[in-house]
């Protein structure tokens, strides 16, 4: 038979059309006209997918989070590796004496105990102790100075001219005048030096004041650096 009468007769059959299907002579297509003796099967085509198949596996697998608990496992005599460590776990347990006989309520008062007392720790040192004693004889030195010189004032003294009896009787009037306006400014003179003086003496206690916080904070930070 000819390759077109079989491809003829299978479409009758089948009802398929020739495009849809192809022949297979001893596991190969079909291509010669005729055919003497042997076995022809019909394949029909199939439609084939788009792809990407491979790239949602690839996407699908980088989600996958791998795991590092491996206890599931089996060794290559069958056991579970979860056994397997249980087993070495309880033969440590073991060997490290077992579980302890002692009494409960004795271990707490000892752990009690032990928590109360005070913590045997000595410090000795000459030099710190020195230097300790100077820096508080200075700071209350340095506050007593700054005191001292805070409250002294200077007295204002007043240079007053002598007059002749002769003088006083010429310049009554012009004398009693002299005398109202050196008072108005003896007065604002002594306002402004008591102002001046005021300010002196708040700025030597805050100068005082950041001394001794100064020096404060020198001792605590040399304390902290000789306990460490």
């Amino acid at each position: 038979m000819s390759l077109p009468s079989i491809k003829q007769f299978a479409s009758i059959e089948t009802g398929m059309l020739q495009k849809d299907f192809y022949l297979l002579f001893n596991g190969k297509i079909l291509n010669e006209n005729s055919i003497q003796n042997g076995i022809v099967s019909i394949v029909p085509r199939i439609m084939g997918g788009k792809g990407g198949f491979g790239s949602m596996l690839r996407a699908i697998g980088a989600q996958i989070e791998k795991t590092t608990n491996r206890e599931a496992c089996r060794d290559l005599s069958g056991r579970r590796l979860r056994d397997i460590n249980e087993e070495k776990r309880v033969k440590d347990f073991l060997a490290k004496g077992g579980p302890s006989t002692e009494d409960p309520e004795e271990r707490k008062k000892r752990k009690l105990q032990r928590l109360c007392q005070a913590p045997k720790t000595e410090f000795k040192d000459e030099h710190y102790e020195k230097q300790m004693s100077e820096m508080t004889e200075s700071v209350s030195n340095a506050i007593e100075c700054g005191f001292k010189a805070g409250t002294s004032e200077n007295p204002i003294k007043k240079k007053i001219k002598s007059k002749g009896y002769f003088d006083s009787d010429l310049d009554t009037d012009s004398s009693c005048d002299e005398l109202d306006e050196e008072s108005v400014s003896t007065e604002s003179t002594e306002s402004t030096k008591k102002e001046q003086s005021d300010k002196e003496l708040k700025e030597t206690e805050n100068v005082n004041k950041r001394k001794s916080l100064d020096l404060e904070d020198t001792v605590t930070i040399t304390k902290k650096k000789i306990k460490v």
